[in-house]
């Protein structure tokens, strides 16, 4: 919190006689004053669920989906690839520290690519989203939970396999 301080001026006009000063003992006075720091605790991250698009079979032509991080829902944008299971989930995580702090969740990536296990065929992920504001408050218990989706681009016949990425979030207090 930042204080301002507000100074006044004040200028006083004393008739002098002609020829007599008077003069006066300097008085003095004390003032005490209190010195506060408040330690609040670090924030922590725990991730409580991988970003999880679901199962696909790829199509004769590039495809995009969207997760969105509030409901979950998986949209179909373009191409012709079939979402057919898998329980698609957007990531979560939850920031713990010091009841009611102001917290900021950003991620420096707007792309990453994930890799097929046992091979070298991507996918792009990109597109991430918040659930919502970026800026919140932790609750009374000390906590807030972040959902993020994104968009994922399957290509024309890409090859079936799991692929695996990291993506990374921070979150910032203040």
């Amino acid at each position: 919190m930042t204080k301002k301080s507000v100074f006044a001026r004040a200028s006083l006009v004393l008739p002098v006689a002609a020829g007599f000063a008077i003069a006066q003992p300097a008085h003095a006075a004390d003032a005490n004053a209190q010195s506060n720091a408040n330690i609040n605790q670090s924030v922590t991250i725990v991730k409580d669920a991988d970003l999880d698009f679901g199962d696909f079979i790829a199509g004769t032509a590039n495809s995009i989906f969207r997760m969105n991080p509030n409901n979950g829902n998986l949209n179909q944008r373009s191409g012709d690839a079939v979402a057919f299971g898998g329980v698609p989930t957007p990531a979560a995580f939850t920031a713990s520290g010091t009841p009611l702090l102001r917290v900021r969740i950003s991620s420096n990536q707007n792309r990453i690519f994930i890799v097929r296990d046992g091979g070298t065929e991507t996918m792009r992920v990109n597109r991430f989203r918040f659930d919502g504001a970026r800026n919140r408050f932790l609750n009374a218990a000390g906590e807030v939970t972040y959902q993020v989706g994104g968009q994922l681009r399957v290509g024309a016949n890409q090859v079936p396999g799991t692929y695996r990425g990291a993506f990374n979030v921070t979150i910032d207090y203040f």
